[in-house]
């Protein structure tokens, strides 16, 4: 494996092709997540329309979103900080038994 590195990067040719498609691998992701965040606007407008329409308040429907979606990031931020503890004591334990 370190002879493949030094290999490309003594030469100038696979230095420049590793560097382009480093840049066409980035261009390409970041084309993704622009049109993964034009659909989900596009459609949580569409939600909001729907709601309008049918005679809701939007305001509210709104903030009851952002609500539910605090309540489950604290609930996911609670879960890791549990898993974080859980590895820690297993740790602790695998460190205790190799004694």
């Amino acid at each position: 494996m370190e002879q493949l590195l030094n290999h490309v990067l003594s030469n100038p040719l696979y230095i420049i092709i590793a560097v382009v498609l480093l840049a066409v691998l980035v261009f390409a992701i970041i084309k993704k997540m622009v049109k993964l965040i034009v659909v989900t606007l596009l459609l949580f407008s569409a939600y909001l329309m729907y709601v309008d329409y049918a005679g809701e308040d939007v305001q509210e429907t709104i903030d009851n979103t952002i609500e539910t979606g605090t309540d489950a990031a604290k609930d996911a931020k609670k879960t890791v900080e549990e898993n974080k503890k859980i590895q820690e004591a297993k740790t602790k334990i695998e460190k205790e038994l190799k004694k």
